[in-house]
């Protein structure tokens, strides 16, 4: 069955996966607003909050590559369920469970969990996607992470203000709770091998050695492309870290709603131009078009870590999502299409092992240059490298398959 969408036919498994990932992101950009300023009640310093976050992508590293490989040998549906299952209980630990090692053992788990569910709904999305409407059918899942990220952010802010900690635990658990009745009563099963299987395959050590060597498959430009893609990730960590930090009275002591509303201005960009980015990268070139991308990311990110008026704050937050979504169709596109066969988990596997890395990387040395020179300072950094990248992405000659 398929849906129509201006003008297009969206696969009915398409728009059962984009429901319930909107779902997640709303509660997940929620909760991710939450964490930093929750730690930081907690008397954790700028390391310390950005190690916590670390351990979790960390944990969700471990598990990138067998999860990869049990996304192509097993029911994709049970593996999401599963995951969105223990995000709940993690959840609830981590709030309510704060004493010492019990808080870095409870974000351990959760960003596992956060994989389990991540890495086989990726597959299962690159598995339903078209090759010549790649680009617009991955501007509309990012669309949905936009929408996500930006209404997420809001309600975070009205939830602390009027409900604290608690009220966020909650919206989070029953958002999550739907998402799971959503893939239990409407996306069929996608593999019946008997779970035995699925523990030798995840367990069999040359199975996942066969994971490591896609990274030849996908050649010189291919692994750019992963790295463009961990450098994404090593900003956005930065930015669910440290930047709800800048509505307390470090920097610019506004109150949790504003606050909220200034991280759904890194995102809300993406509500409207995700698709039509998605468009962009296939009529006019996704290598152009990230090259654009990263261009506006750069210098917004650098002219916003100068800003001091909160209206200049806002607008190069603007900007600096319009480069993001600019970038983020094109790049996924270019990823898939230089995957072989029907091996999709794997890549997807290698793809989110390497931007798991940015996760880990992110909050780390964020956390350190946060800790030296202000909070600031982490955003002029981040940007001055992604202009530098762009030299090495302009040296790379691009494979012929991922034109």
């Amino acid at each position: 069955m398929h849906i129509l969408r201006n003008g297009r036919l969206i696969h009915k498994k398409l728009l059962i996966l984009l429901v319930v990932t909107l779902l997640w992101w709303i509660a997940d950009f929620a909760l991710e607003f939450t964490f930093p300023t929750y730690l930081e009640g907690l008397g954790k310093s700028y390391f310390e909050i950005g190690l916590l976050l670390s351990i979790a992508a960390g944990s969700g590293l471990l598990v990138d590559l067998p999860m990869g490989v049990l996304s192509d040998k097993a029911s994709r549906r049970n593996l999401m369920i599963l995951g969105l299952s223990l995000m709940i209980v993690s959840c609830f630990m981590i709030f309510y469970l704060k004493l010492g090692a019990v808080l870095f053992i409870s974000f351990a788990l959760w960003g596992m969990a956060y994989q389990i569910w991540r890495v086989p709904r990726d597959a299962q999305f690159a598995s339903q996607t078209d090759r010549f409407d790649r680009g617009q059918e991955y501007g509309l899942d990012i669309e949905m992470k936009y929408i996500g990220q930006s209404v997420g952010a809001i309600l975070a802010g009205v939830i602390i203000s009027y409900a604290g900690f608690h009220g966020i635990v909650s919206f989070y658990g029953v958002l999550l709770l739907i998402g799971i009745v959503v893939l239990v009563v409407s996306l069929k099963e996608t593999s019946k091998a008997p779970i035995s299987s699925t523990i030798k395959a995840c367990s069999n050590t040359s199975a996942l050695s066969s994971s490591l060597k896609e990274i030849k498959v996908l050649g010189r430009f291919g692994m750019v492309l992963i790295c463009f893609a961990m450098l994404f990730m090593v900003w956005e960590s930065v930015l669910l870290t440290f930047q709800p930090l800048f509505y307390g009275p470090d920097v610019l002591n506004i109150p949790p709603e504003l606050g909220g509303l200034l991280m759904a201005s890194f995102s809300i960009p993406g509500i409207v131009l995700s698709y039509p980015a998605g468009r962009m990268a296939d009529k006019y070139g996704k290598r152009l078009v990230l090259t654009l991308g990263l261009m506006i990311i750069g210098a917004s990110l650098i002219l916003f870590s100068f800003s001091t008026q909160i209206s200049h704050i806002f607008l190069f937050a603007l900007l600096t999502s319009v480069g993001w979504v600019l970038s983020l169709p094109a790049l996924n596109g270019l990823i898939i299409d230089t995957s072989i066969g029907q091996k999709r988990g794997c890549v997807v596997g290698l793809l989110d092992f390497f931007m798991d890395l940015g996760f880990v990387l992110g909050p780390l040395v964020g956390g350190l240059i946060a800790q030296l020179f202000g909070l600031k300072s982490i955003f002029l950094a981040i940007g001055s490298i992604f202009l530098a990248s762009l030299v090495l992405f302009s040296l790379v000659r691009q494979d012929s398959k991922a034109e």
